[in-house]
C-alpha cells in the first residue's frame, strides 16, 4: 500500500484526495476574514420613536428636599431652663415662636403634598417632663398628631465608657 493521503481503504477511496494542503487553505482564509472584519459600532445609538410633544423636558423637574420637623430640647443649668429649637434654627423664646416655626415647617410638607410626617421631639435626659409634655400639647393643639421621640445626637455619636 502506498501514498500518505489515502484515507482507509484503497478500495473505498480510489481518488486519492490531499486533506493537508486543504486544510492550510481554509485555515489562511479563516485568519484573513477574521483579521479584516470590521464590528458595527452601536454603542451611543439608539433608535427610538418617542413623542416630542410630552416628557421630562416639557415640566419643571420638582425635586424637593425637605427637613425633618425636630424639636432640640436641651436643660440650661446655668439659667435654669429648657433651650428649645426647632431644626438648625436658632433657640426659640415663646410657644408662639416655637409653633410659627414648626407650623412653617409643616406647610412645605403639604405643599409637596406629603400628608404623613412626624414631628420629633429630641430632648436630652435632663430635660424636666413637664417641658416635653408641653411641647406634645402644643403641637396637638395644632393638629399635629404623629408625634415620636428620638434619641438625642450628642447622647448617641458619643460612646459610652467603660
Amino acid at each position: 500500500m502506498g501514498g500518505g493521503g489515502n484515507i482507509g481503504e484503497a478500495s473505498d477511496n480510489p481518488v486519492e484526495i490531499n486533506v493537508t494542503a486543504m486544510v492550510d487553505v481554509i485555515f489562511c482564509l479563516c485568519i484573513f476574514f477574521m483579521c479584516s472584519f470590521h464590528f458595527k459600532q452601536l454603542e451611543g445609538k439608539i433608535d427610538t420613536w418617542l413623542p416630542k410633544d410630552r416628557g421630562v423636558n416639557t415640566t419643571p423637574v420638582e425635586k424637593v428636599i425637605l427637613e425633618e420637623i425636630r424639636i432640640f430640647m436641651k436643660w440650661d443649668p446655668g439659667t435654669g431652663q429648657t433651650v428649645r429649637k426647632v431644626g438648625n434654627k436658632g433657640a426659640v423664646s415663646t410657644d408662639e415662636e416655637l409653633m410659627q416655626l414648626v407650623l412653617q415647617m409643616t406647610a412645605d410638607y403639604k405643599k409637596a403634598n406629603k400628608t404623613d410626617f412626624p414631628v420629633l421631639i429630641d430632648a436630652t435626659p435632663d430635660v424636666p417632663w413637664h417641658e416635653v409634655i408641653h411641647v406634645m400639647d402644643l403641637c396637638k393643639i395644632e393638629k399635629l398628631e404623629r408625634i415620636e421621640f428620638a434619641a438625642p445626637i450628642e447622647y448617641a455619636a458619643t460612646p459610652k465608657k467603660s
